[in-house]
């Protein structure tokens, strides 16, 4: 398990807090100018839920999520994994 862990968080997760969603999307736009277009970094917003895990916890849901969406991009046909 802990092998498992270290392999999802070795991706770069952004986790933003308290942020106006024009803020948000500034920040995006931002960092993705930064590092490039094609710079692999997974963005998140915190949630009731989220507040309420560990951070490991968070960064590999996050991660995760950022995979499949990688993977199946919204408007495709899901892959089969």
């Amino acid at each position: 398990m802990e092998q498992k862990q270290r392999e999802e968080t070795q991706g770069k997760v952004v986790i933003l807090h308290g942020f106006s969603n024009e803020q948000i999307f500034a920040i995006l736009k931002a960092v993705k100018r930064e590092m490039g277009s094609e710079a692999d970094v997974a963005f998140a917003t915190t949630t009731p839920h989220s507040l309420n895990m560990k951070l490991q916890e968070v960064i590999s849901d996050v991660s995760e999520e950022h995979a499949y969406m990688k993977a199946n991009p919204p408007g495709q046909a899901p892959s089969e994994q």
